[in-house]
């Protein structure tokens, strides 16, 4: 009488299949980081430009001063309304990025700032124009978001309180 083959997989065969798989992850992986790494770095490049346009519609709506006050190199801002009378009313933290939330979330990103006003705060006007606070001089500043993996994005934020995204890969 004759046996029937024994199916299934020798030892080598699983071998072989596991060494595949191990060489495509170690392939796949280091790219699926910088692709999260870069998503998480876009969210904080949305939401600038979304914090200035309620900052400029609050102020436009309530013909009132609304203030952004920009630190550490444009990476933490914070956003206050200021009352008709003159009173200061910080906004809730969903418009504002506190250097905690930054350190946390977005880890690797640095952030450089040029054209800002000495004060660092950007006024909008009851027109939404934004100024430098002080003076009433109209700034222009714009910001550098870099990833560590050198993914960059530049904000320009314009005196009539538009935000340019410009995207750009580092070399």
């Amino acid at each position: 009488m004759r046996r029937p083959h024994a199916r299934g997989f020798t030892l080598i065969e699983l071998l072989v299949t596991i060494a595949i798989a191990v060489l495509l992850g170690l392939v796949a992986v280091p790219d699926l980081v910088s692709m999260m790494d870069s998503g998480k770095t876009s969210v904080l490049v949305n939401q600038f430009p979304q914090d200035v346009a309620w900052a400029r519609n609050q102020a436009v709506a309530g013909q009132s001063t609304v203030s952004i006050a920009l630190s550490d190199n444009g990476c933490n801002w914070s956003t206050s309304v200021v009352s008709a009378d003159g009173t200061s009313n910080p906004a809730d933290a969903e418009h504002s990025m506190s250097s905690t939330q930054f350190t946390s979330d977005y880890p690797g990103v640095s952030c450089s700032i040029s054209g800002a006003p000495v004060s660092g705060t950007l006024a909008f006007d009851s027109q939404g124009f934004i100024t430098d606070g002080a003076g009433g001089n109209p700034v222009s500043p714009t910001i550098v978001l870099q990833d560590a993996h050198g993914q960059s994005w530049t904000l320009q934020v314009l005196a009539s309180g538009s935000v340019l995204v410009n995207a750009n890969t580092a070399s």
